[in-house]
């Protein structure tokens, strides 16, 4: 996906900012070097053309911050085409912070065309994908999740092979309720 996206805001609490970071710059490494052996199997030479991606931490305690357009990291961007949620609804005690969370953050879209029905932009949309761990849980989030999202439960056949094999994860889609798309 890195070619048709312009930039990704990874979160999460501050604790773990210098794991990501060095995962980042790990990454970043080993993308490098296997896009050069590529190309040098193909007989080109190393190339600067490549668009260089733009990935960035920045902390976001669900239970104490406040979403604002700050958060994309950006002046020229106020909002966000997709939330994803991975692994994260594992804790009762979470569910309505995260929930609120992804509500708030979909929600940057409406404020910056200034309208409240959405109208002007494509709604934002938020991925949810989790490991089913304990049924109350799930059953606690998606009551809550649904309070705000009209959501969709992707068909396992529409999985990779890795998340459909009775691995018990789940991958859900939501559109804000209020975001006036049909």
């Amino acid at each position: 996906m890195s070619p048709l996206v312009s930039g990704y805001v990874l979160t999460d609490q501050a604790y773990v900012a210098r794991l990501v970071e060095r995962n980042l710059e790990e990454n970043a490494n080993a993308t490098a070097q296997q896009k050069s052996s590529t190309q040098k199997r193909k007989g080109k030479s190393p190339s600067s053309t490549a668009k260089p991606v733009n990935i960035r931490f920045t902390p976001l305690d669900w239970e104490l911050d406040e979403v604002t357009e700050s958060l994309t990291g950006s002046p020229d961007m106020g909002s966000f085409d997709a939330v994803i949620a991975c692994d994260c609804v594992y804790n009762e005690a979470l569910i309505k912070p995260l929930v609120q969370t992804c509500a708030d953050a979909c929600r940057l879209r409406q404020r910056e065309t200034g309208r409240n029905d959405g109208g002007a932009a494509t709604p934002a949309i938020c991925i949810v994908a989790q490991q089913l761990r304990d049924p109350e849980v799930f059953e606690g989030w998606i009551k809550e999740f649904s309070s705000q999202f009209r959501a969709w439960r992707v068909p396992e056949k529409a999985l990779s092979k890795e998340l459909r094999e009775n691995t018990g994860f789940v991958v859900h889609i939501g559109i804000l309720k209020d975001s006036g798309a049909p």
